[in-house]
């Protein structure tokens, strides 16, 4: 759970998917489920627990049309059991993201259809 420090330092509103955005490594292997987004960051669900502090280039797909794959640097700034599963709750920090794929994130999260304020 995120303390009042921790929340106040998101720097972007996060929005929940209306539908399923999966993440994958650069091999295309499934990493977890966005639970929510935002330009700068994301909730991830997950069968396996990544460390806190590291940096793994990830493979978000967008339900847009069409479907457009976001290729982000990204950190991993803290981690957790989830109370709710048998999954690791992770938050991430994207450090870097390409212009076309910081247009579609950005085009994705104004689309009140498609993801809604957290």
């Amino acid at each position: 759970m995120l303390t009042s420090t921790q929340s106040n330092l998101r720097q972007a509103t996060r929005y929940q998917p209306r539908q399923a955005v999966t993440c994958n490594d650069i091999n295309g292997l499934e990493i977890g489920r966005v639970m929510n987004l935002s330009e700068t960051g994301f909730m991830l669900m997950s069968n396996q627990t990544i460390e806190v502090n590291e940096t793994l280039i990830l493979r978000i797909d967008l339900p847009l049309n069409p479907t457009h794959q976001i290729t982000a640097t990204c950190e991993v700034i803290w981690g957790q059991k989830s109370s709710f599963s048998n999954e690791y709750g992770m938050g991430v920090q994207i450090k870097t993201i390409d212009d076309l794929g910081e247009i579609a994130l950005k085009r994705y999260l104004n689309d009140t259809n498609r993801a809604t304020a957290a």
